[in-house]
């Protein structure tokens, strides 16, 4: 355990310590979601917390000329636990996943869309999504891996975005739970760096704590840029 680990864990509860050793049990960051050009806060901030809650611990945002704002009352705090990474363009973001290895899928209604359910999650994946109207553009779906769709069985053709990022989060997890037998796949670093975030996101004064014990934080606005 780090130095600021062993500062913060006497603060926390025995519950509270066995929650986060949970929840980094389950933690994955092969498997991430990646937005281009949302504009409505209330559906992202809907499609951030069912992706915290499903495991997921990165979102990506293609931002470009629409500006990436959560709406605190609906993401109701899922957001500190996450890691948001921002990109400026299209081939920006998706020059940053592909050289992580990440198969780029875009969520789209296109004559060669293959049906979520052949989409092997074992691999590392970037569930695409695009804005409320127009979806993703022309450029994207040029430069990505795979196109997928979400089968329908009545009139309506398409999800609302946060419905569907669900809908696809929760298939791929399950997925993965059948198949490799967890979701979670951080390495120790990797958990311990997230151990300390999380820490310092639940105890009151986290930072002045640690400043008085000559230990420094991490930054924990939550978000990266790229």
């Amino acid at each position: 355990m780090s130095k600021i680990t062993d500062t913060l864990r006497p603060l926390l509860t025995p519950a509270r310590l066995a929650r986060i050793e949970e929840v980094l049990s389950h933690r994955t960051r092969n498997l991430v979601l990646l937005f281009e050009q949302v504009w409505n806060p209330h559906n992202v901030s809907a499609c951030m917390r069912s992706a915290e809650a499903l495991g997921l611990q990165e979102i990506h945002v293609i931002e470009k000329d629409m500006p990436f704002a959560p709406k605190k009352d609906v993401v109701q705090g899922s957001a500190k636990w996450l890691d948001v990474y921002r990109y400026p363009d299209v081939s920006a973001g998706l020059s940053a996943l592909k050289s992580r290895g990440f198969t780029i899928a875009a969520g789209a209604l296109t004559e060669d869309a293959v049906p979520l359910e052949q989409l092997d999650f074992k691999q590392k994946f970037a569930l695409s999504f695009g804005n409320e109207h127009e979806g993703l553009t022309t450029e994207f779906l040029e430069q990505c891996d795979v196109v997928f769709k979400v089968p329908m069985l009545g009139f309506t053709q398409s999800f609302n975005i946060s419905v569907s990022a669900a809908l696809c989060i929760y298939h791929a997890v399950s997925q993965r739970l059948r198949d490799l037998g967890r979701n979670g796949d951080l390495t120790e670093e990797e958990k311990e760096a997230l151990r300390e975030a999380w820490m310092i996101n639940t105890v009151p004064m986290a930072r002045e704590i640690l400043e008085r014990a000559g230990l420094g934080a991490p930054d924990l606005e939550g978000e990266e840029d790229a």
